[in-house]
Parts: C-alpha cells; sequence; structure tokens
C-alpha cells in the first residue's frame, strides 16, 4: 500500500491572519500533553466549553499552526529498526527540486535547510539497516546535484519533540507521563502499520480509520487500543514554530565519554530548549536540536552546557535556514502546515515496488 499525502482540505479560506489568544496556547498546551484528549477533559481543565475548545482548535488547524501527528516510537524504534541523521550536500540549483521530491518519501521524517557547510539535514525512518541502504544509495545519491552524504545511525533517544512544551498551561497541566518501554513481545504486525497510514491526523477515530480501511469500526478500535498499549506508537502535537516564542532553530553535535553518554543525554532533554537528544554512531556520538528566542541563546546555551557539563564538547553547531518537513508535516516558507506525508517505514523506496517481507 503506498503513502497518501494528506492534502489541504476544502473548506473555509485559510486564516493565515489569525493571532493565537492566551486560550488558544492554553488549548495546544493541553493536546500536546494528551494529543488524542477528549474535547470534555480538555475543557474541563481549562474550565472552557468543550465545544468552544473543539471550535478553537479547528480555527487553529485552518490557520495551518497546529497538527497531531502519529508515527513510531522512536525511542524503541531505534533499538529494533533503524532512526539516522543524514547530511546531504547538494548544488545551491538543485536543492529545491530535490527538497520537492524527498518531502514526499514517507521515511524521510524531517527535512531542514541548514546553515555550517551543510546542505540538508534529514531524519529517516526505515525498518532495518537494508532499507536506510537503499534509500541512501538509490535514492539520494540518484538525485541531481547531490556531492556527497554523510549517515549516522541513532543508538538511544533520550528525548523528542513529543515530549517538548512550550509552556503556556504549566501551572495546570500535568506533565505527560515516562513512557514505558514496548511490551515484550511487541512488533509492528501489518494490521498496525495499516492503521499507522491511516494516522496523517493523529486525532483521527476508530469510526474515520475504519472508513479508510474498510475494517469494522469495533476491530479497528481493538487493533488501535493493541498499538498503543504496547507503547509502538506515538502522537505528538506539531505548532508552527514562530507562535512558540522560539523561533530560532539549531542542531549542536557533542561528544562526550562512552560512560557518561546515558547520563548526559538524560539531562540534556530535560532542557527546555532542547527538542531532540539522541546517541548516535560517527566521530560525534550525541546530536540534539533546539528551539531558541534569539539568536544569542546559542552562545548562552553554550555557556549553560560548560557549567552544567563540562565533560562535553561541542563539536558544530548548525541554524536551521528553513525546515521543509517535520514528522510528516509539509511546511510552508512561514513554517505554517501546508500537508501531511503519513509516516510509513515500510514503504517501497520507488512507486510501483512490493515491500519486503520486513516492510
Amino acid at each position: 500500500m503506498l503513502f497518501r499525502p494528506q492534502r489541504p482540505q476544502k473548506g473555509p479560506p485559510v486564516q493565515d491572519s489569525l493571532i493565537p489568544d492566551e486560550t488558544d496556547l492554553k488549548i495546544i498546551h493541553a493536546v500536546q500533553a494528551d494529543p488524542r484528549a477528549a474535547w470534555r477533559d480538555v475543557g474541563t481543565l481549562l474550565k472552557i466549553d468543550p465545544a468552544t475548545a473543539a471550535r478553537r482548535w479547528q480555527a487553529l488547524r485552518d490557520a495551518r499552526l497546529v497538527q497531531v501527528t502519529a508515527y513510531p516510537t522512536v525511542a524503541t524504534w531505534a533499538q529494533d529498526h533503524c532512526n539516522a541523521f543524514i547530511e546531504l550536500d547538494i548544488e545551491p540549483a538543485a536543492r529545491g527540486r530535490a527538497v520537492r521530491e524527498l518531502a514526499q518519501v514517507p521515511q524521510i521524517v524531517a527535512i531542514s535547510v541548514i546553515s555550517s557547510g551543510r546542505d540538508l539535514f534529514l531524519t529517516v525512518l526505515t525498518s532495518d539497516l537494508e532499507a536506510l541502504s537503499d534509500l541512501v544509495l538509490r535514492r539520494l545519491h540518484g538525485l541531481a546535484g547531490v556531492r556527497g552524504t554523510r549517515t549516522c545511525t541513532a543508538t538511544t533517544v533520550y528525548g523528542e519533540g513529543a515530549d517538548w512544551r512550550f509552556g503556556s498551561l504549566a501551572a495546570q497541566s500535568p506533565p505527560r507521563p515516562p513512557r514505558a518501554p514496548a511490551r515484550n513481545g511487541a512488533v509492528w504486525k501489518p494490521r498496525y502499520r495499516e492503521l499507522l497510514r491511516e494516522l496523517a491526523d493523529g486525532r483521527r477515530t476508530a469510526a474515520d480509520i475504519a472508513k479508510g480501511t474498510g475494517q469494522n469500526p469495533a476491530t479497528v478500535r481493538r487493533w488501535f487500543n493493541e498499538l498503543v498499549d504496547a507503547n509502538l506508537i506515538s502522537f505528538r502535537c506539531e505548532v508552527a514554530r514562530h507562535i512558540t516564542g522560539r523561533p530560532i532553530a539549531a542542531t549542536f553535535w557533542a561528544r562526550v565519554p562512552p560512560d557518561l553518554l546515558d547520563r548526559t543525554g538524560a539531562a540534556l532533554s530535560t532542557l527546555p530548549e532542547v527538542r531532540l537528544c539522541a546517541a548516535v554512531t560517527g566521530s560525534d556520538n550525541l546530536v540534539m536540536t533546539l528551539w531558541l528566542r534569539s539568536l544569542g541563546d546559542i552562545q548562552r546555551f553554550e555557556v549553560q552546557l560548560a557549567r552544567k557539563l563540562p565533560h562535553l564538547t561541542l563539536t558544530d553547531r548548525a541554524v536551521t535556514l528553513h525546515q521543509a518537513k517535520r514528522m510528516g508535516c509539509l511546511l510552508d516558507d512561514t513554517g505554517r502546515i501546508t500537508g501531511v506525508v503519513p509516516i510509513d517505514p515500510w514503504a517501497p523506496d520507488r512507486p510501483g515496488e512490493r515491500p519486503g517481507p520486513d516492510r
């Protein structure tokens, strides 16, 4: 089954001029804490009518400011499958076309145009190392204008975007409980993969998913509960970065003594600036992505790291010039969400190909 990109829905005009107020930001924070929360629960938490919460959320979606996405739980995925970060060097004239093509690849979950001697920075989820090799050697190296690639794989993910908050409801909203590891023996069965492909909107109901799969809603609900209970899937509320008060994105690479890596990664993942923190293969063994209030915060964050984690050596840093895709969400030049390419690590590398038995 090939991926089906979710295009902007026809309906009311896009509300590009919408400026979220404090109630809107609290609703976003509540959905960040529980991406599939019922509106009655959001309304109870915020002391507003559930219908008001639902209406405001829809207005935020119509303005392309928010989207709930679904994807394999990356902490488990990095252990049992393949989570990779790829730096791609490409001729400037070929960059735009490459970004448009790569944005439609279901295994490429994030694409950033970055500084510091790199052109594109990709985050990739594949079923195994062989599938990653195919993606790099066939798809990426086959792009016009590509001059080279550098690939590292994640060995441990300490924190990721689903855990990040921008704090509008910090005093009222309890933090999301820590994720339990995947249940022993839990595997991605074909029916779970089918559900994942139907969750371009992570808030879809079992009835809506059943329409897309042709299954009975009760069956879909049972499968969905199995998937969630096994902690194979994660949901997160994506937010247009410019409304979070942290318009600057940056990526840091670092080296840490191996015996201190787990402790360091856990400490970094608690910092409010850190969106992603992962141990990786290569000469640098730690990568982190940050959302910051200003370019000056880059230096201030480095000073903070030097004081708190003197054993950590920063080896490089890069500012994101433009993010074209984030966890399946397609983004325009302003960071608004224009559509979704459902994440599918098992998708065939080329249209018309059949996925292998493990895909």
